[in-house]
């Protein structure tokens, strides 16, 4: 039995395949690194397996594209964490060294100097967790970090209000990291 995905990695993109995805067909993903922490999805290629040049609507309907995308950002990140020599080889754009993990242990034991790195760590883990939830992660950040809803709302809105984060791109769930908060996550 062959393999049913394929991750591709290169400095300035990374192409995820899916080869069951459609009968006879191979869905293609091409990810641009934005910064270290944040990739957005640039084109979606469906090739053809057979000679015939036929694809069904049903077929394309079959594809949830939010789905495909997120799991797309999982394997990925699965992959980088299996072989990070070969990975860092490439010395690439997408690079995350802090993971969700990491960022909750940092609140909630306050592994933080001040007020800005405090928002800035709460900036990434917000996007990483708009990323794998999407909806309602108000009360999912809640629970991870035990502060209140209310707080989390409060510190959301801090944050893009003080200039950690920017409003989100079409296709970039919660919003991109601005400069001063990528310096202050590469200073931790």
């Amino acid at each position: 039995m062959g393999k049913t995905t394929d991750v591709i990695f290169e400095k300035n993109k990374i192409v995820v395949s899916f080869k069951k995805l459609i009968k006879n067909q191979i869905v293609h993903l091409e990810f641009i690194p934005i910064n270290q922490y944040q990739l957005t999805c640039n084109k979606i290629i469906i090739q053809n397996n057979e000679k015939s040049t036929n694809i069904n609507s049903t077929d394309l309907r079959k594809i949830n594209i939010h789905n495909l995308v997120k799991t797309s950002i999982k394997l990925i990140d699965k992959n980088i964490d299996l072989d990070k020599k070969t990975y860092k080889k490439n010395s690439p754009i997408y690079d995350p060294i802090l993971t969700s993990k990491d960022l909750i242990k940092k609140i909630n034991k306050k592994e933080y100097n001040n007020r800005s790195d405090l928002l800035a760590i709460y900036s990434l883990f917000y996007i990483n967790t708009e990323r794998e939830y999407g909806e309602n992660i108000s009360r999912k950040i809640s629970e991870k970090i035990k502060y209140k809803e209310s707080y989390v709302k409060n510190l959301t809105k801090e944050c893009f209000t003080k200039g950690y984060l920017k409003s989100s791109k079409k296709g970039l769930a919660g919003g991109t990291l601005t400069t001063k908060s990528l310096k202050i996550l590469t200073s931790l």
